[in-house]
């Protein structure tokens, strides 16, 4: 599972790691301290530890475990603008890591042709069918396009590094950007007519080889969504300092 960029037959729906992702986003703005972080964050990595994400969540806790104890050590120093940008960094990225996780999630577990079903069943307009379903296509083939145009300047003794952006960012942005953008400019094209030769934007009722339902798992995380949210916004009202 962990090897493959979309994943068929994931345990939960996708308008649950939706409405996941929501309440996620809630969350982080309702605490603040480290440790309300990391009980907010165990609940997220134990959800795509159930489906079946076990070495993800493995870096997830290394990164949480390192933000913490780096932020925690360079207190105890004297602060110049780089231990402050260090500190700013490590606090944003655990204070979003919530949201990584299940934005990660959601696209590594969801097939293009589960999230249009999905949407369908959700009777989201034509165009916006049309543009998630480019969108779920398009990120992989733009990582594929990226390896190609990286393996091809490399033959060349032109590498994408952090010193040759710096010393040479014209002769970056020429052979690594430039045919990069063109290339996702003409990929877009092509899945957008290839989305619309496949009748996404037919007016007839359309069916799918994907049962789109509730299933208990959803209905058990939803229900803890929901718990959490509710103890935290019943905390922050009667005046609990998270």
């Amino acid at each position: 599972m962990e090897n493959s960029k979309f994943v068929l037959g994931s345990k939960y729906d996708l308008r649950t790691k939706l409405i996941l992702l929501i309440g996620a986003n809630i969350l982080i703005f309702l605490g603040f301290d480290w440790i309300y972080q990391s009980l907010i964050t165990l609940f997220f990595l134990v959800i795509i530890i159930s489906d079946g994400y076990k070495k993800s969540a493995i870096r997830y806790i290394l990164f949480f475990v390192i933000s913490v104890v780096l932020e925690k050590s360079l207190t105890y120093f004297s602060m110049n603008f780089l231990l402050n940008l260090t500190l700013f960094i490590l606090a944003i990225g655990r204070k979003f890591l919530p949201c990584i996780i299940v934005g990660k999630w959601i696209l590594n577990s969801t097939s293009v042709s589960s999230a249009v079903a999905t949407l369908q069943k959700l009777k989201l307009s034509k165009d916006s069918l049309i543009m998630i379903s480019v969108i779920f296509r398009c990120l992989p083939t733009i990582k594929d396009e990226w390896s190609h145009i990286n393996m091809a300047m490399k033959t060349r003794g032109i590498n994408f590094n952090l010193i040759n952006l710096t010393r040479r960012p014209t002769l970056i942005m020429e052979y690594f950007f430039v045919p990069l953008f063109v290339s996702v400019i003409e990929i877009g094209d092509e899945l957008s007519q290839s989305a619309i030769i496949r009748g996404l934007d037919a007016t007839v009722n359309k069916t799918s080889r994907h049962l789109i339902k509730f299933r208990k798992n959803d209905i058990g995380v939803l229900i803890l969504m929901i718990l959490i949210l509710s103890i935290v916004i019943f905390m922050k009202v009667s005046g609990w300092d998270l």
